[in-house]
């Protein structure tokens, strides 16, 4: 008896010995772990509870929180984890799991560089040292089965130091039914919060026969805030706002990596990009896409449609740059950069990039366009923008566009047009302008012709046919009632006399119409269209300033030479019928253009004029010895006067011996005298300055402050100027 009661008492303790081994084994291993976790993996941590069931073969820990480097922030932590494992299926040679959770995880991964915050748990102790891996055994093949893994309600925060991003995931929710080494699908559900109000659910499904896989990913409202960084590399871009959501299907290949394609469609709803410095560039209420199909592998972007509803673009001009060149500079700069290096041998070219879109339209857009270069700001706002094309592609050899859109408060663009990626210099356009409001560029003319625009209504049609080495360009132009104010101080216009010629070009019905037609070569390296055309303008502007009356003759029906000028005979000190009669014109012409000044100078040939003036004065000595008075006007036609009268020759004679030796006009003179010839043509001059005057303002009632009459500087005229005459300019008030 006393052997069979001392078997009990020793099976007795060692049950109760086990017992207590396994009833306090998880609090020794969770005290053993938290006090060598330093020396096991480099880092603390902390194990709140740990559970073994031996009856189900589970364990379960709460509340463990693995530390960075830094012993006092969190790198990993979970509420509760649970594996449940089944023993009964190594019977069959299978590794098998019926459960696995994971609950309320929080994980913060943080990128510098190339590096993260876990590198250091990845590497082994010795890292210099390898071991080459066991051969495989064909007859051996390993079996397994996970079945229910779940992470509920986990947390992951990502931050990247370098673009200063950071991203967060809450509420991550992840349901994965089984994996097993012999079955033919596998599927996988997940969804978590991003951000305030975003949403995403992912629903994978992988084909292990086919080595294929399929996965449906649908967002709604993920902010695109914390991918702004991600662009810094080719926008100058410090804020990006936006809320992304989309039904997308992205199929791949498990043995090849980059062979994935995507399809499906998106939305970007109050969608806005501001540049470096804090402006907003662009924004649009809404943005949708649908995406026919991107392929990696190939590089290909292909797009069945994009829409973007009400856009507003800014853009603005300062004296050193334009902000949307300024946004885009980065991309054009690294663009260039690594052009430079294929040149050079010293990157590789990438695999061309294809890409295809539908249809793009543009609906009820809005550019804002400030110009600051000026003397003053000019602001301007294209509102109602429409635009479309369809056709787009690298390899497109007609894509047609067309546009409309208001142009500020008034006036309106719209037109079509066909262009060429094969070629870019097939182009094909039509665009008309109309009732557009010229006042609003009363900032512009300040600055090149020192003039405010007070109205005017301008009209603008254009065709454009252009190939690689021929080019057709039409402009009419068409302008209404245009008035300009008061010069300004302006130290800026140019030299061209723009506002002169315009006024000029006005018809009787206060309009400017003409066209300017441009044909060349753009294969020529210098050629530029939209040099030629104000080159062109600017040509047109100054030959109508210059010469002036070949516009202004039609509103009298004049010939314009005939009042370029008004001629004079030698001496002459009235006016003929003929005179009067271009006068006339010019005085119909001021009072069709009340703001046109008159300019008439007076020239003459000094010495032929006295010649004249010592025959006439001569011949009045010759009348006065027979006893005729003559008027001190000498109102006596030259063509009268006959010089072969041979008794004033003889008259001549007997006053001047040597008159045969000096000639007749000589002669003439020095009977007269030469201080009553000098006397006489001084009066001449002013007299002709007198008569035109008078007539032109006290007969034809002209304004006396339109009319400007004086005589040249006779002594440093051109001898082709010495003629007797007038020369008439006109000018704005």
């Amino acid at each position: 008896m006393s052997g069979i009661r001392k078997r009990y008492i020793i099976g007795g303790a060692v049950a109760i010995f086990l017992f207590l081994v396994l009833f306090f084994l998880s609090t020794i291993v969770k005290n053993w772990l938290v006090n060598h976790s330093e020396k096991l993996i480099g880092r603390k941590v902390e194990i709140g509870e740990l559970h073994f069931n031996y009856a189900k073969i589970a364990v379960q820990a709460k509340d463990v929180v693995i530390y960075e480097k830094d012993p006092r922030t969190p790198f990993f932590s979970f509420h509760e984890f649970y594996l449940n494992f089944d023993p009964w299926a190594l019977l069959g040679n299978e590794y098998s799991v019926s459960e696995i959770r994971l609950d309320q995880a929080k994980l913060s991964v943080i990128q510098k560089g190339e590096h993260f915050n876990f590198d250091d748990l990845l590497k082994s102790k010795d890292s210099t040292k390898t071991q080459a891996p066991e051969p495989a055994d064909p007859k051996k093949e390993l079996k397994f089965k996970v079945q229910n893994i779940q992470l509920i309600n986990g947390f992951l925060s990502y931050r990247d130091e370098l673009k200063n991003s950071q991203m967060e995931m809450k509420d991550l929710n992840l349901a994965l039914p089984l994996i097993a080494w012999n079955n033919n699908k596998s599927d996988m559900d997940a969804n978590f919060s991003f951000g305030e109000k975003g949403k995403v659910a992912v629903n994978a499904s992988v084909d292990n026969q086919n080595k294929k896989y399929l996965i449906e990913v649908k967002t709604k409202d993920v902010d695109l805030k914390p991918f702004t960084s991600y662009l810094t590399d080719y926008l100058d871009v410090i804020r990006m706002n936006g809320l992304l959501s989309s039904q997308l299907k992205i199929n791949g290949d498990l043995n090849e990596i980059i062979n994935i394609t995507v399809t499906g469609k998106g939305a970007v709803s109050d969608f806005a990009m501001f540049d470096g410095r804090s402006k907003e560039i662009i924004s649009a209420p809404l943005v949708t896409a649908t995406i026919s199909n991107v392929d990696l592998k190939k590089f290909h972007f292909g797009f069945s449609g994009i829409e973007i509803t009400q856009p507003h673009l800014t853009v603005v001009r300062d004296k050193n740059a334009i902000n949307v060149m300024q946004f885009f500079a980065p991309y054009f700069r690294n663009d260039s950069i690594t052009t430079a290096l294929i040149a050079a041998g010293k990157a590789k070219a990438e695999a061309p990039v294809t890409y295809q879109i539908d249809t793009l339209n543009i609906k009820n857009g809005w550019v804002s366009f400030t110009d600051r270069t000026l003397n003053r700001p000019f602001a301007y706002d294209l509102k109602q923008l429409d635009f479309s094309m369809t056709g787009f592609s690298e390899s497109a050899d007609q894509i047609a566009l067309s546009f409309s859109s208001k142009l500020n408060k008034q006036g309106e663009v719209s037109g079509k047009a066909t262009f060429s990626m094969v070629n870019l210099m097939n182009l094909s356009m039509d665009m008309a302008l109309k009732k557009l409001d010229l006042l609003s560029f009363s900032p512009y003319s300040e600055y090149y012709v020192a003039s405010p625009i007070k109205q005017g209504w301008g009209n603008y049609g254009l065709t454009l046919k252009m190939s690689p080495t021929y080019l057709k360009n039409d402009n009419a132009i068409r302008i209404e009632e245009l008035e300009f104010g008061k010069r300004t101080k302006d130290k800026t216009a140019m030299k061209v006399p723009v506002r002169l010629a315009l006024y000029i070009m006005k018809d009787a019905n206060d309009v400017i119409a003409f066209d300017l037609p441009v044909e060349g070569n753009p294969a020529e390296p210098h050629f530029r269209l939209g040099k030629i055309i104000w080159k062109t303008l600017a040509n047109l502007m100054v030959k109508t300033a210059l010469s002036p009356f070949k516009a202004l003759a039609g509103l009298v029906g004049a010939n314009p030479e005939s009042i370029e000028k008004l001629p004079y005979a030698f001496a002459q000190d009235s006016l003929d019928a003929k005179q009067r009669g271009v006068l006339l014109d010019l005085v119909k012409i001021l009072k069709k253009k009340p703001d046109l000044g008159l300019v008439m100078t007076q020239f003459a040939d000094e010495q032929k004029e006295k010649e004249q003036i010592g025959i006439l004065l001569a011949r009045k000595n010759y009348w006065l010895s027979k006893g005729v008075t003559i008027p001190d006007s000498l109102k006596v036609r030259v063509a009268r006067l006959s010089n072969d009268d041979p008794n004033f020759r003889t008259y001549l004679k007997t006053s001047i011996p040597d008159l045969e030796t000096l000639g007749f006009e000589k002669a003439c003179g020095r009977l007269a005298g030469s201080t009553a010839i000098d006397a006489r043509f001084n009066s001449l001059l002013q007299e002709r300055n007198q008569l035109v005057r008078s007539f032109l303002v006290d007969k034809q009632g002209l304004d006396a402050a339109s009319v400007v009459i004086a005589t040249t500087d006779l002594r440093n005229i051109p001898e082709e100027l010495k003629k007797p005459q007038f020369k008439i300019e006109v000018s704005l008030k």
